[in-house]
């Protein structure tokens, strides 16, 4: 019989189908952007005035349209080093790189796949503490550097404009996604019922001017 769980994933997978938006076009100008803004050859959006834990940054990523950020390649690590130390951003940020699925397994929660590229900082990842499973960046001696930290502390978020996910796509049966594409799939849902009951609710904290 098909306990709860398996009932609950396959209407996600199925909302995932209807409800998840169509993906950005990467040719609309930047004023359509706001509050994203270009850094290297991607968008952005960092508010510098608010901290969450990392579960809240990626819900807040995603209510503007979307994702934490996803760091591929060494020169969208250096355009955004560049960024965060001309602002002399201090505080660390999250982005979507994680072991939450498995222990030691990092992967990007965008992409549901192990990250691409990796920057650590010394001795890291190190799970301190046994309860390190989400990633952040910050300014070692001006270099952007990676870390473990415990998902619960609230940080600054980089958010990056969304892409379409290809790996996770709402078309793929649930049974064949892993475990990182069904997380990201619950975290989608939930945004996507958070905005449709915009109306009825409190308002989403907007980024400061």
């Amino acid at each position: 019989m098909v306990n709860l769980l398996q009932i609950i994933f396959i209407f996600l997978n199925i909302y995932g189908v209807f409800a998840v938006g169509s993906p950005p076009n990467n040719d609309e100008n930047a004023e359509n952007m706001h509050p994203f803004i270009k850094i290297g050859s991607k968008y952005y959006f960092i508010n510098e005035s608010l901290k969450m834990n990392w579960f809240a940054s990626s819900y807040y990523c995603r209510s503007y349209g979307g994702e934490l950020a996803n760091i591929d390649s060494s020169a969208e690590m250096l355009a955004l080093q560049n960024y965060i130390s001309a602002r002399k951003i201090e505080s660390r940020l999250w982005f979507d790189g994680n072991d939450l699925a498995r222990e030691g397994k990092f992967v990007s929660h965008t992409t549901g796949r192990p990250l691409i590229f990796t920057k650590w900082s010394s001795n890291n990842p190190n799970n301190w503490g046994y309860n390190e499973d989400c990633l952040d960046l910050y300014l070692y001696n001006k270099i952007l550097l990676m870390n473990d930290n415990n998902c619960d502390t609230e940080l600054l978020a980089i958010c990056k404009y969304r892409e379409r996910n290809r790996h996770c796509s709402g078309q793929n049966s649930l049974m064949h996604q892993n475990d990182n594409c069904i997380l990201s799939g619950l975290v989608e849902a939930f945004a996507q019922t958070a905005r449709s009951c915009k109306s009825c609710s409190q308002p989403l904290l907007c980024p400061t001017s």
